[in-house]
């Protein structure tokens, strides 16, 4: 990602070439206005994995979304200013940034086509991916205005974003650093950087404060706030930077294509608050109405607080995992301590695969029952099951890929994680310690700590009682498990890496997964 950020060396947002001036770091050139760029992106990330918490939008789309979205953003900016100064590229190189057959840096980009083209691009990325466009706006629109405070003060390093000459430069000259840089062509300069900078770092915090406090603010809107003040804040930056003497490098012929475009960009946000609040109550829908139709007339228009509080008050506090075939796969440890028992205890009884998979999830008297002719007869079955699987536990069972990432993930973001399982707690916690898990585990629930096993909701209450739980999640991979929840009145999430997935289908799960590690998407991380 810096590398690609690099590319912004030596480029000026006004489009004229600046040879760099790099800082050197390990005699390696570092330009600052790469550096600021970089900052800027790293502080939208931060701040939008954040938001994107609260309205429900899993951390990994935001990760995927950035590196998609904001390399085209950066080929959109340059494709901005190429447009607009085709006769200043001789060839394709040239517009690649190559001078004689070397790479000489982009000698100009043009914010507001890297804003159309992300805005483009955020708007596919949601479609192919089936994430709700606003809630991503919503998380972006900040960004942008994060990115332009950080980058303006590139153009600062970069001697550039300057307005006319100051008649009474005193109170400027005398700020260390800011008054140097500012001393251009021989008179000292209005920080037009500045004046951006700091109006973008208040329409930042005007917008942070409306997410949390405007009830008239809905899902989407800040996309809309924000092309209207950025247009308005670039009006007057730009028309400053225009009496600098400076020229403008973008024209679309007479006109300055910046203020055209800051023009064009309230006009746009004015009409998109409008249209989304209005549009839906004007279009009738039928049942012959095609699908962009139904699409329009249907925008959320929802409250941005309410969703918030909606998707906190939705959000789970408590995940318990069942272990056997969940967390832990024990199938062959499982399969050969059964068939190990039923050769000793019924040496003709042909044990089918449909067999083997009934005796998932019961307890183990529950399954011996089925087959021992005394109370005598079935302690001494689960007696030689135990002396068989215990010793040969650490060497046929092993967690599933993703368990110990996710349980660690679990536990550093903040969750209560439990084990609700109908093994017998010594065994069971051994596997868990042997295997690394139990550091990230909360609570362990096994065989010896409830009278009443699964389907039975006493190990989910539980954990309820001991955690002090106000939102389950319970995630298991058989029908008991699933059963289990709904007794308990919990969310349950169904493992489909089991041998029949169709069966956990059937149990109708409020959630399923393939993999362990989906579980966080379902958790919106």
């Amino acid at each position: 990602m810096f590398n690609l950020l690099m590319f912004l060396a030596g480029s000026r947002s006004d489009g004229s070439y600046n040879e760099g001036d790099p800082t050197y770091l390990f005699n390696t050139p570092i330009h600052l206005y790469a550096v600021c760029i970089l900052i800027g992106v790293l502080i939208a990330l931060i701040v939008g994995l954040h938001e994107a918490k609260k309205l429900g939008v899993a951390s990994d789309d935001i990760y995927l979304g950035l590196i998609i979205v904001l390399p085209l953003a950066i080929i959109g900016a340059r494709l901005w200013y190429v447009i607009f100064n085709v006769d200043q590229f001789p060839d394709f190189l040239a517009v690649l940034g190559f001078q004689d057959g070397k790479f000489t840096g982009l000698s100009g980009l043009g914010i507001q086509g890297g804003i159309i083209v992300a805005i483009i691009a955020v708007f596919i990325f949601c479609k192919v991916k089936k994430i709700s466009f606003l809630k991503v706006m919503d998380i972006v629109a900040p960004g942008f205005l994060i990115g332009q405070i950080c980058g303006r003060w590139g153009n600062f390093f970069n001697h550039e974003l300057y307005g006319p000459a100051i008649a009474n430069s005193v109170f400027l000259k005398n700020i260390p650093f800011l008054g140097d840089m500012m001393f251009i062509e021989g008179a000292y300069r209005h920080p037009v950087f500045l004046y951006e900078s700091v109006l973008n770092l208040i329409g930042l915090a005007l917008m942070l404060v409306a997410r949390r406090k405007a009830k008239f603010l809905k899902t989407g809107d800040l996309v809309g706030y924000y092309l209207c003040y950025y247009g308005m804040v670039r009006i007057f930056t730009e028309s400053l930077r225009l009496n600098s003497g400076t020229g403008e490098p973008l024209m679309l012929g007479p006109i300055p294509v910046s203020i055209a475009t800051s023009i064009l960009f309230i006009i746009l946000g004015v009409a998109y608050l409008l249209l989304k609040r209005f549009l839906p109550k004007m279009i009738k829908v039928n049942e012959n109405s095609n699908k962009v139709v139904k699409e329009l007339a249907n925008i959320p228009q929802d409250g941005y607080i309410d969703l918030v509080n909606t998707v906190k008050k939705n959000k789970f506090d408590t995940i318990i995992f069942d272990n056997d075939g969940t967390i832990m796969d024990t199938r062959l440890l499982i399969d050969r301590s059964f068939i190990h028992t039923f050769e000793k205890f019924r040496p003709g009884l042909k044990i089918t695969d449909e067999d083997l998979d009934s005796f998932f999830g019961p307890t183990l008297y529950d399954t011996f029952k089925r087959y021992g002719e005394s109370e005598e007869e079935i302690n001494q079955m689960i007696k030689y099951y135990r002396e068989f699987n215990e010793p040969n536990h650490d060497i046929l069972a092993k967690p599933f890929p993703g368990a110990k990432e996710l349980l660690k993930s679990l536990h550093k973001k903040g969750y209560k994680v439990a084990i609700v399982s109908s093994k017998k707690n010594k065994l069971l916690e051994h596997g868990l310690e042997h295997f690394g898990l139990m550091q990230y585990i909360d609570l362990v629930v096994g065989a010896d700590d409830v009278t009443n096993h699964k389907p039975a909701p006493d190990g989910i209450l539980l954990v309820k009682e001991k955690l002090n739980s106000n939102n389950i999640l319970y995630v298991g991979d058989t029908k008991s498990d699933i059963d289990t929840a709904k007794n308990a009145h919990v969310k349950s999430v169904g493992c489909l890496y089991i041998k029949h997935p169709e069966i956990m289908l059937d149990a109708k799960p409020d959630y399923v997964i393939s993999n362990l590690l989906e579980l966080l998407k379902v958790l919106g991380e």
